[in-house]
């Protein structure tokens, strides 16, 4: 009987052991780079985008724009780095059809002049376009007329 329980421990030991052997990455992550600082990026390393033009739940990229600046869309994101909760992501339906995933709120999108993991060419572009920083970005509650809303603020 001891032997069985021995064995049925070292079974157990060994799945947990090859669960973490195979465990995928984050599909969202957050990275650092100096002079940026702490951003979000994709299971593969890219950086993730927001427009200062956008609002919660809405996207104002369109036409030509979208070429250089694709929309990020995951579908459900199901795991994510330990700073963030894969309820602080959602989608969107933009106004061309297309789904596009959300950061507490807020769009997010690639920059195509990135061409490695890590890179952050599009950090700071014509004031307009960021990296997407979890610090900067949180929920509140938006209380009006008796009941209330999260929305996403970067304040």
């Amino acid at each position: 009987m001891k032997k069985i329980q021995l064995l049925i421990g070292i079974l157990v030991l060994m799945l947990f052991g090859l669960q973490h052997a195979t465990a995928t990455p984050p599909d969202v992550t957050v990275m650092y780079k100096a002079g940026v600082g702490h951003y979000l990026a994709d299971a593969r390393g890219r950086t993730l985008y927001w427009s200062n033009h956008d609002s919660p739940n809405m996207s104002t990229v369109s036409g030509k724009i979208l070429e250089k600046w694709p929309p990020f869309f995951q579908g459900a994101i199901l795991s994510a780095s330990p700073e963030m909760a894969s309820t602080d992501f959602g989608t969107i339906r933009r106004k061309d059809g297309k789904m596009q995933t959300t950061f507490r709120s807020y769009p997010l999108y690639y920059f195509d002049a990135d061409q490695q993991p890590g890179d952050t060419n599009g950090h700071k572009f014509n004031k307009i376009w960021s990296v997407m920083m979890p610090g900067k970005f949180h929920l509140v509650e938006k209380v009006s007329t008796g009941f209330s809303q999260t929305t996403g603020t970067t304040k």
